[in-house]
């Protein structure tokens, strides 16, 4: 079990004196030991993060909880005093041993194995060399006895060969250990204790697949074929596991994914190459390894098209808006107004916004700003770039009721459920944008019923709908700005090192875009924050059964063209006051 990692304190002298594991005496009895890691606190952090990661790996050796072994209290000391190189020395009881040498290079490796955590080097760096010498002529005559028996037994043919040093481990071990040494310190959510961030968790069933669909083969014969062979399993795309079924017989995996997992496989492998857990060479040629990930001919053949993104048209929006509840209104206006998705939408709070003033870079900018205008100023939740946009007027009425919500439900997000819990679940296993998706289809649901032929596009089609609108109509540059990408002119990679991005003339053309959704806006009559009644009915047969009321059509005619019963129209003529 890890040694569970405390904040440090200085003592009454202003030293930071911690506890920390236990040293066994000649009767076996446990004392612990007191460090004294000096009065600088960055530097006491520093060297208490190596001890703890040294006493887990001193446990695992001892067999006993917390325990220093000889060498570990060593280390221990030698980074108490900021020496993060630990000196390997040469024993005088060696001196018994055939080859001294030898013998001095097999226990340094041994101890390099048991404390992946240090850096140790020979303190007899000719001596060790002349062990290494040694070991590696012994390793190959055992290594030639093996070919020689396994050849008289025909377990190899005269085709293979046999390696020329030995490779301990086995795949699957080495990739548990990539997990735990990469992803569970590379992927750990800011101030907790070892929670993982929605990627790690992604790398993590990533390596569980590896696991799951490839042979637990011992790293000896993780040949440059194999690495290929596994390689080109992804590139093919194999089928995906089946929810109900749980075999592997569903759809083939989509091609970010499969670019995802040949990417983690690579990034393995250059982690095995490197970590001194192993004794893996990277095989020479793996940089011609084919990543080519395969194409099927339907996906071809989408691409014979001027038009490769699917988006909402206007018309389509303002369908949308027409049945949308207040809190749809909210995600659909502020989604097409800054080009954002779910990642950005569930993270938004009062702080991003700025309403009622005039741009404080205006004129730097070269656009012309007052009083009346709103933005949003963001960054791009994995990139960390900065975005910049203009909101119009209706964003900004739903907003504010939005956020006049949350702060009844005592929160400051501003997509959060009655209940108080978050519309982006950063903790969810799977899918944290589960609920933008879901409420965007109880949206489409609603609308079929009174247009079966309405489309259904992913929730991500929103955030796409006004860079490409900005694309078509303006330029590149400007539907690269509305979607917050590092860039905005790929010609010169460097240019944005020495300019400023142009979010003038972005929240000009802003200001033009709103002139586009004007349909969109005007499909609601009335105020837009109100809650609509209970939509028993499709939206447009009560629309329809409301225009023939006002024209005083009778009852029954009114229920036959509607498809309702009489008294489903006199309940509605009572509720219009008709």
């Amino acid at each position: 079990m890890p040694a569970r990692r405390r904040e440090l304190k200085p003592d009454p002298k202003g030293h930071y004196r911690p506890y920390l594991g236990f040293r066994l005496d000649c009767d076996g009895n446990r004392k612990e030991y007191r460090f004294n890691l000096g009065k600088d606190e960055r530097a006491a952090n520093s060297r208490m993060n190596r001890l703890y990661d040294l006493i887990d790996e001193s446990e695992l050796v001892a067999q006993q909880p917390m325990v220093w072994t000889p060498f570990a209290f060593y280390a221990a000391k030698l980074i108490e005093k900021g020496t993060f190189t630990i000196p390997y020395p040469f024993q005088q009881h060696l001196m018994r041993e055939d080859d001294p040498t030898a013998q001095y290079a097999q226990m340094l490796h041994a101890e390099q194995q048991n404390h992946p955590s240090l850096h140790i080097i020979p303190a007899e760096s000719d001596l060790y060399a002349h062990g290494v010498k040694i070991n590696k002529l012994v390793v190959q005559e055992e290594l030639k006895e093996l070919e020689e028996a396994a050849r008289f037994l025909g377990v190899i043919t005269t085709r293979q060969v046999m390696p020329d040093r030995l490779v301990t481990g086995t795949f699957h071990e080495a990739l548990d250990a990539y997990g735990q040494d990469v992803v569970h310190k590379d992927n750990v959510r800011a101030g907790s204790e070892g929670e993982l961030t929605q990627y790690g968790r992604l790398r993590m069933e990533r390596i569980g697949r590896f696991k799951e669909r490839h042979h637990d083969i011992q790293l000896t014969g993780l040949t440059l074929d194999a690495c290929t062979d596994l390689v080109r399993y992804w590139a093919n795309r194999p089928p995906t596991k089946n929810r109900r079924t749980k075999k592997l017989d569903g759809k083939p995996v989509a091609r970010k994914t499969a670019d995802h997992h040949i990417k983690e496989l690579f990034s393995f492998f250059g982690w095995l190459d490197a970590t001194s857990r192993f004794s893996w060479i990277k095989p020479r040629g793996m940089d011609r390894i084919n990543r080519k990930i395969a194409e099927f001919d339907d996906e071809r053949s989408k691409k014979l098209s001027a038009v490769q993104k699917a988006t909402y048209s206007v018309e389509e929006l303002a369908v949308l808006n027409r049945h949308a509840t207040p809190l749809e209104r909210l995600f659909l206006y502020v989604a097409l107004n800054c080009g954002m998705g779910a990642a950005e939408l569930g993270r938004l709070r009062l702080n991003d916004f700025r309403f009622d003033q005039k741009h404080e870079f205006a004129e730097q900018l070269g656009f012309r700003s007052t009083e009346e205008d709103s933005f949003i100023r963001f960054l791009r939740p994995k990139t960390s770039v900065f975005g910049e946009w203009l909101l119009w007027a209706e964003t900004v009425e739903m907003v504010r009721w939005g956020f006049a919500r949350a702060e009844e439900i005592g929160h400051d997000l501003l997509f959060i459920s009655e209940e108080g819990r978050p519309w982006y679940n950063e903790r969810a296993n799977r899918n944290p944008q589960a609920k933008f998706t879901n409420v965007l289809n109880t949206l489409i649901r609603r609308v079929k019923k009174s247009d079966p032929d309405f489309r259904r596009l992913a929730f991500g089609t929103l955030r796409d709908t006004l860079p490409n609108l900005l694309r078509r109509n303006y330029s590149s540059e400007m539907a690269s700005i509305c979607l917050a990408h590092g860039s905005t002119y790929k010609g010169d990679s460097l240019l944005d090192c020495y300019t400023d991005k142009p979010f003038g003339r972005f929240h000009g053309m802003m200001r033009d875009a709103r002139s586009m959704m004007t349909e969109m806006f005007e499909a609601v009559e009335d105020d837009p924050t109100n809650a609509p009644i209970q939509q028993y009915l499709p939206l447009k047969v009560r629309e329809t059964m409301q225009a023939m009321l006002r024209e005083q059509k009778p009852t029954a005619e009114i229920a036959k063209a509607c498809g309702v019963s009489r008294a489903t129209v006199c309940r509605e003529r009572k509720r219009i006051g008709f």
